[in-house]
């Protein structure tokens, strides 16, 4: 690394959550006796919190010490966990064949379940390859989710809040954060860097512990389900409550399963491009936090692959397809920024997933403007659903052997710590027309804006998480209620 920064520690006794599995309520459900400090309970809302006193995300094309570290090396590609991990994602469905997760650890309340990654997860990915003076930097496309939610704002100042005392973290409140000099002000990230292929990857460090085997680890803050289904509306939530380990609803395990399907894949790239143990998961309302749980690399390694083995070779095979199509995208449109997409979808009649991968090349005057501004305003880019002047598309299609025996459909082992697989694939350009490429394109674009857009068509769930909560909250006033009245009897 270029500075060597101190990676933050957890502070509130949290440590121990990370040495006894499970979930570890902050407050007793039953006994209403804390296990952490109070403090954590009630969350700093993001217009109480100074983000400007804390460092800004860079994105890899800005990052100049990145980029002169890879001329360096002499690496040709350049990326962060965020931008690459969910092109990973797609390049794993295409070996896998979409291959369920194991959800078998759960209760009997998940059995009929979906097991298949979520919508949103199965997306096609986007983003741009930017030329950097003889380096590329993937960044991801963010044409379609513009604005920050407030789980994206929010989860940076839970990070602080979980690695500061409070006397340190109230320093960043608007109304303290004067006290806070330029020089903290400007203090950089902690990075770990890895060299894979001609990639150098770059991975933010949240926070280390010395007794964990690998150190460091993810801090991850995660919204309740209705909070993550109806972000717009996420104030009408605020009573919805973890009340339970386990059920449908109303508990930590609906969360968790959730994760399994929709988060644990990219996790589980970025733990490994990082070097990391696992993760430290705060499940919260964005009111109120409710508990914290550890997720070792292997624990997520059992869900999604059935073993560590597996996982290892996911990540290698993954950034070998990632690599050999970037090289393909550069000879065809060598020393320019290029945008890509890659599209994996089963297909019905063959049973083995195909990846489609969209090539464009970026025009100089637009690449000028995305400099300047990093990605473009929706409304002001006439290309966010139709694709530049100059496109082409790729086929990715894989064959995967378990001990030398060829296997058709989603990926299957028997003794998935033991057994060899390979993955052997192949990479062809369409003999499509250019009209029926940018027809594919545009469609492609429409599925991803769909995921990323408001539905007009309201989840049924929703009223029913809507009473759950304000149920909550009635309740909570009564006990604030009965409780005033005691004190004042007393």
């Amino acid at each position: 690394p270029p500075k060597d920064v101190p990676i933050a520690t957890l502070a509130h006794g949290l440590q121990k959550v990370l040495f006894k599995p499970g979930v570890h309520y902050l407050k007793d459900p039953n006994t209403k006796e804390f296990n952490f400090t109070p403090y954590l309970e009630n969350i700093t809302q993001p217009a109480d919190f100074d983000y400007e006193a804390i460092a800004s995300y860079i994105t890899s094309s800005r990052d100049t010490s990145l980029i002169d570290m890879a001329k360096g090396m002499k690496q040709k590609y350049i990326g962060s966990t965020s931008s690459v991990s969910s092109v990973l994602s797609q390049l794993y469905f295409v070996m896998s064949n979409f291959k369920e997760v194991n959800t078998s650890c759960l209760s009997k309340a998940f059995q009929k379940e979906p097991k298949k990654f979520t919508r949103g997860t199965r997306t096609a990915a986007s983003i741009y390859l930017r030329w950097k003076d003889g380096v590329y930097a993937v960044d991801v496309d963010k044409s379609h989710d513009i604005d920050e939610t407030v789980l994206s704002i929010m989860g940076k100042s839970l990070e602080k809040v979980l690695t500061l005392e409070p006397s340190v973290f109230e320093r960043f409140l608007k109304e303290n954060s004067s006290q806070i000099s330029e020089e903290e002000r400007n203090q950089p990230e902690s990075y770990a860097y890895g060299k894979l292929g001609k990639f150098l990857l770059r991975s933010q460090l949240d926070c280390f512990d010395s007794r964990l085997p690998r150190g460091t680890f993810d801090l991850k803050t995660r919204a309740a389900i209705p909070v993550r289904l109806d972000i717009q509306n996420y104030s009408d939530y605020l009573g919805y409550t973890l009340k339970t380990k386990h059920g449908l609803f109303e508990s930590f395990e609906r969360e968790y399963y959730d994760m399994i399907r929709s988060a644990f894949l990219k996790y589980s790239f970025q733990v490994r491009i990082g070097h990391m143990d696992g993760i430290l998961v705060a499940y919260h309302n964005t009111r109120k936090i409710f508990g914290f749980q550890y997720i070792s690399r292997e624990e997520m390694d059992s869900r999604l692959f059935g073993s560590s083995k597996i996982g290892d070779n996911v990540f290698r095979n993954s950034l070998v397809l990632f690599e050999s199509i970037l090289d393909k995208a550069t000879e065809k449109y060598p020393a320019q920024t290029l945008r890509l997409s890659f599209d994996t979808f089963a297909s019905k009649s063959l049973g083995n997933a195909t990846t489609n991968v969209y090539v464009e090349a970026v025009p100089k005057e637009v690449e000028d403007s995305n400099t300047k501004n990093n990605n473009l305003h929706l409304d002001e880019d006439p290309n966010v659903l139709d694709p530049y002047d100059e496109i082409t598309m790729f086929h990715l299609k894989t064959v995967s052997l378990v001990n030398g025996e060829l296997k058709d459909g989603p990926l299957q082992m028997d003794e998935p710590s033991k057994d060899d697989w390979q993955v052997r694939y192949q990479i062809n350009e369409t003999t499509m027309s250019t009209d029926i490429i940018k027809t594919r394109f545009t469609a492609m674009r429409k599925r991803q804006a769909d995921v990323y857009s408001p539905s007009n068509k309201k989840n049924p769930m929703l009223s029913k998480f809507k009473s759950m909560s304000e149920a909550m909250l009635k309740q909570e006033r009564e006990d604030l209620k009965r409780k005033n009245s005691f004190d004042s009897e007393n």
